[in-house]
């Protein structure tokens, strides 16, 4: 449910045309097959570490503040390194980059899984572990946005950023009925504000992951870079954020999407974050597989929202704006619902997931529809240097979303924390309407 899975993801489909290019000489081009290759291995593989880290954390501590800690540490080394990342990508093959981040990260989770299994993880190591992949990711990122335009052919991009997109949210849909299945068969560790002792099966999803990375890493050694470069043959780009951020902030537009975005996500992504394992961990019956199903429902309904853009992108022209106040409005109702009706339905799985599966569509389409339109805005010469701004924003506030849920959940049950973001969002939603009905937000989309 990161904001930064969806984005990565799904960042090109809005713009994908499948008949610019034939799917045979796609599907004919070793390049972009590796890449299929390694999408599907590193998405299948981080749905286990996505679902077992937060779990851990709640059953090493039995506190949702903790684990707000964990996601928002991660998110601290990334905002400073995004910005390094983005120039990067704008002026080198992302290769060496990627490959060094695969083999890191893969590393770390190894040796994450070996702790686990010996008995010997503690909430310290999660901490460090976090933080040292949040380096990683922010120097990495940028770059991966970069893999397809440097590996194909410009008149592949589009075909190919659409079949990527569609490939990593189908394993983000079956990865997490996988992972949930896997820790299902875990035994319930009592909190002990220490360590858990042994959990092999916990250790195994670690592994997997790791794995996981070392093929990828393999997988794109394999792919044939071409440079990007300027016309005189000189690298493509700068290091330096100012001609990015000067652009920013001269685009009125651009300002408003990000502005009311930031302040959506940071009510209403964070809140449900932080609430999901929370509210599933008290299904005693199900647990971690309760988590898994959410989680996938969740990812199918951001498959669905992609989806749905991309085949009505022509009906939705120059209606974007009010189309997502409608879908937020939606959303805002849903977690309500899911808050008021727990006590009573005393996680009735399929109920929930239903709803997750509505909550996900609003998220792959309006995320991706925000991100889609500043894309499209994006000078090339910037356009990585934009990105890792842009990453920048989401990173920081998630990371402080996350965190105000967290606290938020010492003062109110994860139902209560459902509520309260459904109406904070709801309230925002308002005000955007009337402030655009005044003319004072527009948006031509």
């Amino acid at each position: 449910m990161a904001t930064e899975d969806v984005l990565e993801s799904g960042a090109a489909v809005l713009d994908a045309e499948p008949e610019v290019v034939q799917n045979d000489s796609l599907w004919r081009n070793r390049n972009f097959i590796w890449i299929c290759v390694g999408a599907c291995v590193a998405t299948l593989g981080s749905q286990f570490t996505a679902l077992a880290l937060p779990w851990i954390v709640l059953k090493m501590t039995g506190d949702s503040l903790a684990l707000a800690a964990v996601m928002a540490i991660s998110g601290v080394p990334q905002i400073a390194l995004l910005l390094f990342g983005g120039g990067l990508a704008d002026r080198f093959s992302p290769k060496r980059i990627l490959i060094s981040a695969y083999l890191i990260c893969a590393l770390l989770l190894i040796c994450l899984g070996a702790l686990l299994y010996a008995g010997m993880l503690q909430l310290w190591m999660i901490d460090i572990f976090a933080f040292t992949t949040g380096l990683v990711f922010g120097v990495s990122v940028p770059a991966s946005f970069s893999v397809i335009a440097a590996a194909l052919p410009n008149h592949m991009v589009p075909a190919a950023s659409s079949v990527i997109g569609s490939v990593r949210q189908g394993f983000a849909f079956i990865g997490p009925l996988l992972a949930g299945a896997l820790l299902g068969l875990a035994n319930d560790g009592k909190p002990t504000g220490s360590a858990l002792g042994s959990q092999p099966i916990f250790a195994i999803a670690f592994f997997l992951d790791g794995a996981g990375l070392l093929l990828m890493a393999w997988a794109t050694a394999k792919i044939a870079f071409r440079p990007l470069l300027s016309g005189d043959g000189a690298p493509r780009g700068g290091l330096s954020i100012m001609p990015a951020l000067r652009w920013f902030l001269s685009d009125r537009q651009v300002l408003t999407v990000i502005i009311y975005w930031t302040i959506i996500v940071f009510f209403f992504s964070g809140s449900v974050r932080v609430a999901l394992p929370l509210l599933a961990e008290q299904s005693t019956a199900l647990g971690a597989k309760a988590y898994g199903i959410l989680v996938s429902a969740n990812s199918a309904g951001v498959f669905v929202g992609m989806t749905a853009l991309g085949l009505l992108r022509r009906f939705i022209a120059g209606k974007l704006w009010p189309v997502i106040l409608g879908l937020d409005v939606i959303a805002a109702g849903l977690a309500i619902i899911i808050g008021v009706l727990h006590p009573a339905l005393s996680m009735a799985i399929f109920v929930y997931a239903a709803m997750l599966v509505l909550v996900g569509t609003r998220s792959g389409f309006v995320e991706i529809g925000w991100f889609s339109l500043l894309q499209q805005r994006y000078p090339d010469d910037i356009r990585g240097r934009a990105t890792s701004i842009f990453m920048v924003i989401s990173t920081a506030n998630m990371a402080a979303s996350v965190t105000f849920a967290g606290w938020m959940t010492r003062h109110m049950p994860a139902s209560e924390l459902f509520v309260f973001a459904g109406a904070a969002t709801a309230v925002i939603v308002l005000v955007a309407t009337l402030l655009r009905a005044m003319g004072v937000l527009r948006i031509d989309a």
